[in-house]
């Protein structure tokens, strides 16, 4: 068994490629991706010894040993047929050799062709590069020039602290913007200058101050615009409040515009007082979670200013939700509270009005008093009033009733005391209602009725003068006609 195996292996290396294919076959083996006609000859043979290695391996003795016999009569075969095949010499030239030394023929003519004119354009160049260099004539070298804007600052410097003129950031950020563009620090302090407005002693100075340099000048204009410190300027983003009609956005820009201005102050300046960036955004959120008015929007944004790293575009959206989320609750109140009918509740009692009519009856009547028959009347009649409703009245409403009761009548004893009085120290005017009007005239114009047409002093009743002109002195000095009536309350 072991000589036919090496009868196989040795008759394999005599077979060609073509040879290798119906053996493959014959014995059945796996064909690889792309067929047997894409593999090497090596590579045939390795698969047709694994073939028999997994038949010796499967199969019988008796089986194996009848498979190899098989293959090495076939492989013999196909050896016969190929000696047999190579020992016939053609007697007439092929066509395909005829074809092939044709095209090799047209490859060498081409060759020589292409060389030949490669040759001839190479010359013609050559030929036209001497030409136009003898014709061409040469020009002076020209200076290279950039053209460029002249840098110039948007706006106007005037005074610290005036809201139409340039700000000190504003002017800041356009300086540096200018650096960035490429021109020089000489063109910068020129801009500033002329950006400074007339009349002002900057200008003037920055005119006629030599060896000035940007430096320099950042420093006068510090000095000019009065920038605050760092630490005012962290005092102040820490006592930021929203203004009654300020809305929460704005003040949230406001803390914002603070912030950045600290932070950009603290990166110009490599000296002095120093914070860190994380301080300055924790004192920040800080003031901001304080400084709102409306309680439900700080409730909101709560979470959201307890994170350090948040972000100005987050936060200034959630403000937004939470300022929209307030603003339509307090819509949707003011509408319920429009559309509630207000409610009227009407007390009456019956003593009060009657103690009225009697007190305005005591004021309207000065001769009337306790003695008449009309009040003791309505006196008689009020009393028995009351005690019936006092009766179906509660505690607290009796209680009350008497009180007024007991005042009523304590101004009755007053109004009557001061008419008595009146008429003892000769008192002769009327005394005039509360609600009535000066009458006008003298006495006897007054007397007749005929006030309106008095022509006469109002004071001595005599013509040709008024009463503010009077010289007749006056028949009771001092305070005598009394008091002026106080207006009803």
């Amino acid at each position: 068994m072991d000589n036919l195996r090496d009868q196989i292996s040795l008759a394999l290396l005599k077979l060609n490629n073509s040879d290798l294919f119906p053996v493959c076959r014959h014995l059945k083996c796996d064909e690889p991706v792309g067929g047997f006609e894409n593999r090497t000859r090596r590579a045939l043979i390795r698969i047709v010894e694994k073939k028999l290695d997994d038949i010796e391996e499967t199969e019988d003795k008796e089986v194996f040993l009848q498979c190899l016999e098989d293959l090495l009569s076939l492989i013999d075969s196909l050896i016969q047929s190929t000696k047999a095949a190579s020992s016939i010499t053609p007697d007439e030239p092929n066509e395909l050799d005829m074809l092939k030394e044709k095209y090799s023929r047209l490859q060498m003519e081409q060759a020589q062709a292409r060389q030949t004119l490669e040759g001839e354009i190479v010359a013609m160049e050559q030929r036209l590069r001497e030409e136009t260099r003898a014709a061409t004539v040469t020009l002076p070298a020209l200076p290279e020039v950039t053209l460029r804007r002249e840098f110039r600052i948007s706006g106007q410097i005037g005074e610290a602290r005036q809201r139409e003129k340039l700000s000190y950031t504003s002017l800041m950020n356009q300086m540096e913007s200018g650096l960035r563009k490429g021109h020089s620090e000489t063109e910068i302090i020129e801009a500033v200058t002329r950006a400074v407005s007339p009349g002002l002693h900057l200008r003037d100075m920055l005119e006629i101050k030599r060896d000035l340099t940007l430096p320099t000048l950042k420093t006068i204009l510090r000095g000019h615009y009065k920038v605050d410190p760092p630490s005012d300027l962290l005092q102040k983003l820490m006592n930021i409040t929203q203004d009654p009609k300020e809305s929460a956005q704005n003040f949230l820009f406001r803390g914002i515009e603070l912030r950045e201005k600290l932070l950009w102050k603290l990166s110009e300046e490599d000296e002095g007082e120093q914070f860190s960036p994380e301080l300055i955004q924790r004192k920040f959120l800080r003031s901001i979670e304080t400084g709102l008015l409306s309680e439900a929007v700080k409730l909101q944004l709560k979470p959201y200013l307890s994170n350090p790293r948040i972000k100005d575009e987050e936060l200034i959206e959630r403000v937004n939700e939470a300022s929209n989320l307030e603003q339509e609750r307090q819509q949707k109140l003011k509408k319920n509270a429009m559309s509630k009918s207000p409610r009227l509740s009407e007390i009456q009692t019956n003593i009060c009005p009657l103690e009225s009519q009697l007190h305005s009856r005591s004021y309207m009547d000065p001769k009337s008093n306790d003695s008449s028959p009309a009040v003791k009347a309505d006196s008689t009649s009020i009393s028995k009033n009351s005690q019936v409703k006092q009766k179906e009245a509660d505690p607290s409403m009796s209680q009350l009733i008497e009180q007024l009761r007991a005042e009523v009548l304590e101004m009755k004893r007053m109004v009557n005391e001061t008419m008595e009085t009146a008429k003892a120290k000769g008192r002769t005017e009327r005394v005039i209602p509360v609600n009535a009007s000066r009458l006008q005239g003298c006495r006897a114009c007054q007397e007749a009725r005929a006030g309106e047409q008095c022509n006469h002093c109002f004071r001595c009743g005599e013509e040709g003068h008024l009463s503010r002109g009077c010289r007749r002195p006056r028949e009771q000095q001092g305070n005598g006609r009394g008091l002026l009536r106080r207006d009803p309350q």
